[in-house]
């Protein structure tokens, strides 16, 4: 029993190294030409050849070549490839004029050519792993989508895999904040029927609420002398800025408080108001310059004043 087993080992190994020393030589027509384990193109890709890459065919299955085929040992194995991928090469490397591959019972030797290094399907498994990740990912999307529509709690993303938020605000603001500038001036009392030109300015400080909104405290204040008569108005009061755009520097300002109106040192006192607009011009991350517009209103037991001033500011947060 043993005798019979030994003897047809060995005769299917004289007949398989017979088959492959009577291969014939074909050459890869494409790029990257697939050799798989079975003749099917369901099968897993064993080994790919280069274009031009050669490789000894040892006999014609149907649509496939079977291939000899070295494993990563050096040892050879059985490959298929598509006839149409290659081509039968004489001994000389010229193509056949009339390809007529080997059959399986009675392959057409030819000279041996050398056999194709063993390729590894590293890309195959690249892109197996890439395929899997991102079926993997959609899948996960597909569950995320079902569940915001029925109500249910969506995965939690790992934070490494977030990228980091992109600001929307061009002009950021935190913390407590300054401003103070100075310009023109144009006052009117009473029943004028023109303005008084003058010097004009303000400062302001306080904290930041939210990137819209700031709080504070400021004075504004305008100056003329005439003839040596100095003439003044000016409030301090409570004060708000408003950003109602975050990307933008333009702002709404408005204070209410206390007033007063001075004339050749005679000062009444009475309700002071402030209203105004102006824009923060970044010039360093922190630091802006502040062109403005601001009315300021006073009113007294005795007088009504109002001046109107337009200058430019520094601005800190």
């Amino acid at each position: 029993m043993n005798k019979l087993v030994i003897t047809t080992l060995a005769a299917s190994l004289l007949l398989f190294t017979s088959t492959i020393a009577g291969a014939q030589t074909a050459r890869a027509r494409i790029a990257e030409t697939p050799i798989r384990g079975e003749a099917n193109l369901a099968s897993a890709i064993v080994a790919t050849l280069p274009e031009g890459g050669s490789v000894d065919v040892v006999d014609l299955q149907g649509d496939w070549y079977r291939v000899a085929v070295p494993n990563a040992e050096g040892k050879l194995r059985v490959g298929y490839v598509l006839a149409h991928l290659v081509e039968i090469v004489n001994a000389d490397g010229s193509p056949q004029s009339i390809p007529a591959p080997p059959t399986s019972r009675a392959p057409r030797p030819v000279v041996q050519g050398a056999l194709i290094p063993p390729t590894l399907a590293v890309r195959r498994d690249k892109a197996t792993d890439r395929e899997q990740a991102l079926r993997a990912e959609v899948d996960a999307l597909q569950a995320d989508l079902k569940a915001m529509q029925s109500g249910q709690p969506i995965r939690q993303v790992p934070s490494a895999r977030i990228p980091p938020p992109v600001s929307q605000s061009a002009q950021p603001r935190e913390g407590i904040w300054f401003n103070g500038g100075f310009g023109f001036g144009s006052m009117c009392a009473g029943g004028c029927s023109g303005g008084l030109s003058g010097g004009s300015g303000g400062l302001s400080v306080g904290t930041t609420i939210n990137d819209k909104l700031l709080l504070g405290v400021g004075t504004a204040g305008f100056y003329r002398s005439v003839n040596g008569v100095a003439q003044t108005a000016g409030t301090l009061d409570a004060r708000i800025r408003f950003y109602p755009i975050l990307t933008s520097g333009f702002f709404a300002t408005g204070g209410l408080g206390l007033g007063n109106v001075s004339v050749a040192n005679v000062t009444e006192y009475g309700v002071g108001a402030v209203l105004g607009v102006g824009w923060d011009i970044r010039i360093r991350p922190n630091v802006s310059l502040t062109p403005f517009w601001n009315r300021i209103g006073v009113s007294t037991s005795s007088i009504n004043a109002g001046v109107g001033q337009f200058g430019l500011g520094i601005t800190v947060h």
